[in-house]
Formats: C-alpha cells, structure tokens, sequence
C-alpha cells in the first residue's frame, strides 16, 4: 500500500538488534527505511500488525506531505508477508530475512 513498505525491505539483513545495515550514504530507497525498533512501538521486542500499520501510515503521510511519490504502493508487503511464522507477531529475526529478501529481489540476480 505504501513505498514505506517497500522501504522497510529494501535494506540489507539486519544486525544483531534489528537495526539496518546502508551501503554508503542514503543508498537509493533505503534513507526512509525505518529499523526495527522503530516500528516496534512498545519495544517488547516483537512488531504487531498494528505497530506496523501504524509506522505504515506515519511514513506515507509524511512522504505525501514531503510531495514524495509512493510508487508500487498496490506491491507493499502485508504484515502477514512479514510473520513468517504466523504467531501474530514479527521479530528481529522475521523482519531482518524479510529486509534481505526484498534487498535481493530489489537488487536483482548478482553476476
């Protein structure tokens, strides 16, 4: 629904506590990309599917109100694209593989 999705995953795996790792300075999409912990509201060190839809729309709205684009908001992620395991909640773990994948498929084959 929004490019802060698509930011939330385009960044390399995450390090230790969830925290996003940048290839040089603001790599492409990836200087909007929130860590975990901010999306992790209450730090109790999982993501619920409100604090990410929560986070969802803080990042739109401010990118609408900065006039940036929010292109391939129809491909966003959905949090259940996040839970890989289904138990309603995202950890570090969850979100940094998720990060990753998104970062490959953004990147493309490597030669």
């Amino acid at each position: 629904l929004m490019l802060a999705a698509v930011g939330l995953l385009c960044t390399a795996a995450a390090a230790g506590e969830g925290q996003q790792q940048h290839e040089g300075p603001h790599k492409g999409m990836c200087r909007h990309m929130p860590t975990f912990t901010d999306v992790d509201a209450d730090a109790d060190g999982g993501i619920v599917a409100e604090e990410f839809y929560a986070m969802r729309s803080r990042h739109m709205a401010e990118r609408a109100r900065q006039g940036g684009k929010l292109r391939n908001a129809a491909n966003a992620p959905t949090f259940e694209d996040l839970d890989k395991n289904s138990d309603g909640k995202v950890s570090p773990e969850e979100f940094a593989e998720h990060q990753a994948e998104m970062q490959s498929r953004h990147r493309g084959p490597r030669q």
